[in-house]
């Protein structure tokens, strides 16, 4: 037997692999549908308002999704053809939420990430905020920081990321009263000495 060989697919069977790629325009359902997935589970298990409703209408929430596919802002992450998870990457902060003095600083901005609730505890969540802000960190050199604005009522989530390294901004309000509004950030350094990566950019038509 080829014991080097042995030991290359008992770790491969260890880490599987998932690949990720630009989600198509065409995709919009799909993209909702991760996020409907993951707010009927909020609303059965969580104590948050978080996606209750479309916001802030289902048509905006639609023109908002739809935008960042025709732009190439979102990515989908697949278990082989199965859609599993999606995260939104901007380079630019929302103007109400993030101060100008803080967005002197360049960062990462991530948005509507979502990991199905079958891959729950599998860590896949934390590893695509990690190739998130390595995806977006490849596109301007300078940044600095990889930040997100998570629903202001879902404490739960805001201890997640607390767990996983990021420290909180602020809690602040927009004039179009955004329900998303606190603030966290981590240094992108933090990404970049990750450790085991199971997500493989593919071919964006793959």
């Amino acid at each position: 037997m080829d014991t080097d060989t042995g030991a290359r697919q008992r770790s491969r069977a260890a880490h599987p692999s998932y690949r990720i790629r630009p989600a198509r325009p065409d995709e919009l359902d799909v993209v909702l549908g991760l996020i409907d997935h993951a707010a009927a589970w909020l609303r059965a298990e969580k104590a948050t308002t978080q996606w209750a409703a479309p916001w802030p209408s289902p048509d905006g929430r639609l023109k908002r999704v739809n935008e960042a596919l025709i732009t190439g802002e979102t990515w989908l992450l697949f278990d082989a053809e199965r859609p599993i998870g999606t995260v939104s990457i901007k380079t630019m902060g929302q103007e109400e939420l993030w101060t100008a003095q803080e967005r002197e600083t360049e960062a990462v901005y991530l948005h509507r990430l979502v990991i199905h609730r079958d891959y729950k505890g599998k860590g896949l969540g934390a590893e695509l905020i990690d190739w998130a802000g390595r995806a977006g960190a490849a596109c301007q050199e300078r940044a600095e920081l990889i930040r997100i604005d998570v629903w202001t009522d879902n404490t739960a989530l805001h201890a997640y990321y607390l767990g996983l390294g990021f420290e909180k901004v602020a809690t602040r309000e927009t004039s179009d009263r955004t329900p998303s509004g606190a603030l966290f950030q981590r240094p992108l350094d933090l990404v970049r000495t990750a450790g085991t990566r199971r997500i493989v950019e593919a071919a964006p038509h793959a």
